[in-house]
């Protein structure tokens, strides 16, 4: 079954300087790719902000850089419960699954899966969001 899962995507064009967009911002944009917030971002939590990457170009030989930045946003959850498991927490880019066990259900006279652990797996590598020079 597909459940939809609330995510929030947004862009931010910001316009810097050709002093600032030199071949280690770049770099800086292209490592950074692909990996959620360390810390406190555009009003997300840490580990809510996934950057999508940037898209951009000078505006002028020597004149300043527009920059298109693309984020996503996935909220953190905690006190989740599956089955008789609870308690559990991920962060929103963080991937829940659950192991079930074929029980025997009494009452009904039937197998029935029942889960018995619950495993919360890191997806993506985080990364200081501040190195994108645009504020937090």
């Amino acid at each position: 079954m597909d459940i939809t899962i609330p995510v929030y995507t947004f862009s931010e064009t910001h316009y810097l300087s050709a002093g600032t967009v030199t071949n280690a911002y770049k770099g800086t944009l292209f490592n950074l790719t692909g990996k959620v917030n360390s810390g406190g971002f555009k009003g997300l939590a840490a580990g809510e902000c996934l950057f999508l990457g940037a898209a951009g170009s000078q505006r002028g030989v020597g004149e300043d850089w527009e920059i298109t930045f693309r984020f996503a946003g996935s909220p953190n959850k905690t006190g989740l419960t599956v089955g008789d498991i609870a308690g559990i927490s991920k962060k929103g880019w963080e991937y829940l699954w659950v192991r079930y066990q074929d029980t025997e259900d009494n009452n009904a006279k039937m197998l029935i899966k029942k889960p018995i652990a619950a495993y919360v797996e890191k997806v993506y590598d985080e990364g200081n969001f501040a190195s994108l020079g645009i504020g937090t």
